[in-house]
């Protein structure tokens, strides 16, 4: 091995003490295999414990914070408490190997597929519909309803804790929610949760 590359294979320590065995990271990746219901499946606990052995951490594919922020079929959720035995046997899969477990959560706000959620109501920060054909047009969200999903941002951490996770990871990319209020095409609110 390159002696450059070494440094890859130290132990980190993080300054609130949490230590990784390695400076190697699996990224969170879609892999379509949860129930209907949110929970994980034997086949996802299986595919993440083979990918856990070798590296420091793990972070899992995004998990949904509320019913209407599921993003795609296959998708594990953490919106609700129901959820965190599953939750805990992927987090005990990951572990049981000797990395950290993350939990990635997020909201998928206008990329949402309608029926997917409940009543089909596509949520964003404004009703500017996603870019492409046959997108629907989202609802915009109130005050109330941000404050809201913050919320069940916090819960799912709860949750994520509850379960056995070395912390989460908050998805803030690829067009979701958050990064639709910070795209102007997709924010054009004039109040607090907009502007310049």
């Amino acid at each position: 091995m390159n002696y450059k590359y070494e440094p890859l294979f130290e132990t980190l320590t993080f300054k609130n003490g949490i230590q990784i065995k390695n400076r190697l990271v699996m990224a969170p990746m879609t892999n379509w295999s949860s129930n209907p219901d949110g929970t994980v499946t034997e086949s996802e606990v299986k595919y993440y414990a083979r990918r856990s052995g070798g590296v420091g951490m793990v972070i899992t594919a995004c998990t949904y914070v509320t019913a209407n922020g599921k993003g795609f079929h296959g998708e594990f959720g953490g919106d609700r408490d129901e959820l965190i035995p599953s939750l805990q046997k992927l987090a005990t899969a990951i572990k049981e190997q000797g990395a950290k477990a993350i939990l990635q959560i997020f909201h998928g706000g206008r990329q949402v597929p309608p029926e997917l959620i409940p009543d089909g109501d596509v949520v964003s920060a404004c009703n500017i519909p996603a870019e492409g054909n046959g997108k629907p047009v989202p609802r915009e969200l109130s005050d109330q309803e941000v404050r809201s999903i913050i919320r069940d941002f916090g819960e799912t951490t709860r949750r994520a804790i509850e379960a056995g996770y070395d912390g989460v990871e908050i998805h803030g990319a690829n067009g979701y929610l958050i990064q639709q209020f910070f795209s102007p095409h997709s924010n054009r609110r004039d109040d607090h949760w907009g502007g310049s």
